[in-house]
């Protein structure tokens, strides 16, 4: 299967088939842990929970956060460029598959159902990332914030009553700031002035609440194109 095909294919489940897991290994990860990056690396991980963050320091006093990867989604460390300071980090307690590269072409040469779900997996990375840049690069600060809140309600969200949505804030303030190119006490405006309006509210330590996600998905103009990329999860259908 051709990344093109596989990009327009049914989206496949999060976790990955049983042969991953019985040619890796699982990897329980803490808070702030790392994993081996660059070149060298002979391992491909798959994101089984939790919220993994690629960052990259090219100056001692500049941080920037590239992608995330969430349940499902693989990091292949040797396509990574070798960036200065470049870092897989687990944002709160996440689960990974570790596969050694040779033992993960041998899988996708023997098992059609593994190589279907690799491809699939992997082309539908890569629009994740396109958006994101776009993201970053033309709206403002506010939409850039409501743009990562609606993609966090889709990837880490409960629905609730009406069209409500609960989701994990799995990103520190520091982090979100990072990944969305704004100033740390930038980033905390923009929160005050949601959680003003109504459109955001905090549900608990770590936890988002969206008493109508309609309303927030409003705010950024990107809204559809992210339902569409991230609720193909079985949580939400695109458009709902």
């Amino acid at each position: 299967m051709t990344i093109c095909e596989a990009s327009k294919a049914t989206p496949v489940a999060n976790l990955p088939p049983p042969a991953f897991l019985s040619t890796g290994v699982v990897i329980n990860l803490r808070a702030r842990q790392r994993l081996a990056l660059g070149a060298q690396c002979e391992h491909v991980y798959i994101v089984l929970s939790g919220v993994l963050l690629l960052e990259s320091s090219p100056h001692a006093s500049s941080r920037q956060i590239l992608d995330l990867y969430y349940s499902g989604d693989i990091v292949r460390a040797r396509v990574i460029p070798d960036l200065p300071g470049a870092s897989l980090i687990a944002s709160g307690q996440a689960e990974v598959v570790r596969i050694n590269v040779s033992r993960l072409e041998t899988t996708l040469e023997t098992d059609p159902d593994a190589r279907h779900w690799f491809d699939c997996a992997m082309a539908s990375q890569y629009p994740r990332r396109l958006l994101h840049l776009a993201t970053v690069g033309t709206l403002s600060g506010e939409e850039r914030v409501v743009s990562l809140l609606v993609e966090l309600a889709c990837r880490v969200g409960d629905a609730g009553y009406k069209s409500a949505r609960t989701f994990d804030m799995p990103l520190s303030r520091t982090d979100m700031a990072d990944y969305l190119s704004l100033n740390a006490d930038t980033l905390s405006r923009i929160m005050s002035r949601l959680r003003q309006s109504g459109v955001l509210g905090m549900a608990g330590r770590g936890r988002g609440y969206a008493p109508n996600f309609a309303e927030l998905c409003r705010l950024t103009p990107v809204a559809d194109t992210i339902r569409a990329l991230h609720c193909g999860n079985g949580k939400e259908k695109p458009g709902v």
